[in-house]
């Protein structure tokens, strides 16, 4: 049986984000604040989340507190508009098919808002708690880097249009759009494809917080992440002058080359922000303080909707129209289709498929 790939199953040959053209090369570094997800703070979470997002924020890390920090992102999904949703959360003790698709959904929730702080743990009590022997560092880093892989690779099995509906013939979905994941990693392997349909960004902005980069491994983080993440501590005080220095030589330093995606600073990350003061004050005044130096891009378009009485926005009111890749002025990911794994012809024979 032979088989046509008509043009609109084509796309551009590119190859992954960080080995591409140098998209929004010099683009200003989006402003984020990192939080905890600690269950003391849940209840004070969400009207914080919408706070920054008002003082022009333009994205949010989660890092786990005792809540899951995917599961957190989840909830103030729909009750945000216009900000950025960054999980910080572990590529090595766990499923990476589960992990890829629960980012994938995470974007559909937040309707192309998502993106993926990778960390690589390398806490023993982690891998005792789902049955694995704890990795040494180089074996760490690449399985961080096979799983990143992984994940690309499953969030490009659903093509665009995959999803038809058709209740006439009964066909909810076009197997000839969907392809196999058929990763073979060192110690894992995914068949694929998701079971989550394309999400609203395709391939999700990846990154490695500057504190995980050691652990995460030079090819993730020098050669395979979207960007750099510059982590600012700000516990004791933040000081504009002395963290605008701090953007400015980061900036400076961005290289050429084909890592210059990976090296280029995308995010620039508060840490340790004083919940206990007046943190929405300081970072509105730090925010204004950059700006106004050109250090940091312009706040995200679209003021955040009304909210109802339950603190969620209406749901007739659209979200801000721009994707997380978007705001990073990261490049748009098309599908790229590889006949031999397409889904209508996987489980045939090589000679069926000649």
């Amino acid at each position: 049986m032979s088989t046509t790939v008509t043009p609109d199953e084509t796309t551009s040959s590119s190859t992954s984000p960080a080995a591409g053209p140098v998209d929004g090369a010099g683009a200003l570094p989006v402003l984020a604040v990192d939080l905890v997800t600690a269950p003391s703070l849940l209840e004070g979470l969400a009207p914080l989340t919408r706070g920054l997002e008002e003082a022009g924020i333009g994205a949010l890390t989660l890092s786990d507190g005792g809540l899951h920090p995917i599961h957190v992102a989840a909830h103030l999904a729909p009750l945000t508009r216009g900000i950025g949703l960054l999980p910080r959360t572990d590529a090595i003790y766990v499923e990476p098919f589960h992990l890829a698709t629960q980012l994938m959904s995470l974007d559909h929730i937040s309707h192309g808002r998502a993106g993926w702080l990778l960390q690589a743990e390398t806490d023993p009590s982690a891998a005792e708690a789902v049955g694995r022997e704890v990795l040494g560092l180089e074996a760490t880093a690449r399985e961080a880097a096979d799983v990143l892989e992984a994940a690309r690779t499953i969030w490009g099995t659903w093509a665009p249009g995959a999803v038809v509906r058709d209740t006439e013939r009964g066909v909810y979905v076009d197997a000839s759009r969907l392809q196999y994941a058929d990763v073979e990693a060192e110690t894992f392997s995914v068949r694929g494809p998701a079971i989550t349909p394309r999400s609203p960004q395709g391939l999700l902005p990846v990154f490695v917080a500057d504190t995980d980069r050691a652990d995460a491994g030079e090819r993730v983080s020098g050669e395979l992440a979207d960007g750099r993440v510059l982590d600012l501590d700000v516990s004791g005080g933040a000081r504009a002058e002395e963290l605008a220095a701090q953007i400015a030589s980061a900036l400076e330093q961005a290289g050429a080359g084909p890592s210059a995606v990976a090296q280029q600073v995308r995010l620039v990350r508060l840490v340790g922000l004083d919940l206990e003061a007046d943190p929405l004050g300081t970072v509105r005044q730090l925010a204004d303080e950059l700006r106004s130096r050109g250090l940091i891009a312009p706040a995200p378009a679209g003021a955040p909707a009304a909210s109802d009485a339950s603190g969620a926005a209406p749901a007739s009111v659209p979200a801000s129209g721009r994707t997380l890749r978007d705001l990073l002025g990261l490049p748009e990911t098309p599908f790229r289709l590889d006949p031999a794994r397409r889904a209508d012809r996987a489980r045939l024979t090589s000679e069926e498929n000649a």
